[in-house]
Parts: structure tokens; sequence; C-alpha cells
């Protein structure tokens, strides 16, 4: 397969995996971000390459501004290139499709005060303190 038609499918995973995470139907999405159910159908499955500008309305639709889409599509280009478990400070991030590593790590940060975490080592420190699981 190309290279394009690999980025299109990449694209249309990401979207779907938002898409889900946030409990929204096809139609839902389609209607924030003001693009047919069908047009974004046809780019959850690979099938449309969509332009700047429709990303830029499906991240918003998202709740996402457009780094932190590519950020997601960066991932998923990693992980299909290298799909093993990656160890991350004593924990291993989930690469499952429906819970993005990004979104577990940020809720995870969210949950510690300004300046509570000053090292590695804390919040390594601060993950055992609080038997965090990431299921």
């Amino acid at each position: 397969m190309d290279t394009m038609a690999d980025l299109q499918e990449t694209i249309g995973r990401v979207v779907r995996q938002e898409r889900q995470y946030r409990n929204l139907t096809i139609k839902e999405l389609g209607e924030k971000a003001g693009l047919s159910e069908i047009y974004v159908g046809e780019i959850e499955r690979g099938q449309k390459y969509p332009s700047a500008k429709v990303l830029e309305s499906l991240a918003q639709a998202l709740g996402l501004d457009m780094a932190e889409l590519l950020e997601l599509m960066a991932e998923e280009i990693r992980r299909d290139r290298e799909p093993e478990y990656t160890r991350v400070i004593g924990f291993t991030v989930p690469t499952t499709p429906d819970q993005p590593r990004r979104t577990v790590i940020k809720r995870i940060v969210n949950m510690l005060d300004d300046g509570e975490i000053e090292s590695v080592a804390n919040f390594s420190a601060f993950l055992l303190s609080k038997h965090l699981t990431l299921s």
C-alpha cells in the first residue's frame, strides 16, 4: 500500500477513535463540524483525504486544537511502525484503539497539584503512591 493511502487510513482511524472516545455518532460529529455524515464516514474509513480546513473543523468538533489532532496522528503512525507496548516511568501505556496514550497520560498529569512533581523520580513515586491502574 502506498504512503498516501496509509496516511488516509491513519487520519480516519484517529478521527474514529476520538469520536468514539467522546461517545459521538458519525452524524453528531458531522453536525458539529459542519460536514455531512457520509463525508465523515468516508474519512473514518480512509476513503477520503480531508483538506486542512476539514481537519480543523473535525478537530474543533472533537474539542481538540490542530496540534493535538496532529499529535494523535503522529502517535498512530509511530504505533503502526512499532506496535509493541511502550514502557513509560513504571507503567505500560495502552496501545489499544479505544484509549489513546495522550489522553491517559494527560489525565494522570492533570491529577497533580502545581509544583507537586519536580522530577521524574517524584512522578514515579506519585504513581506508586496512588496505585494507579490504566485500565
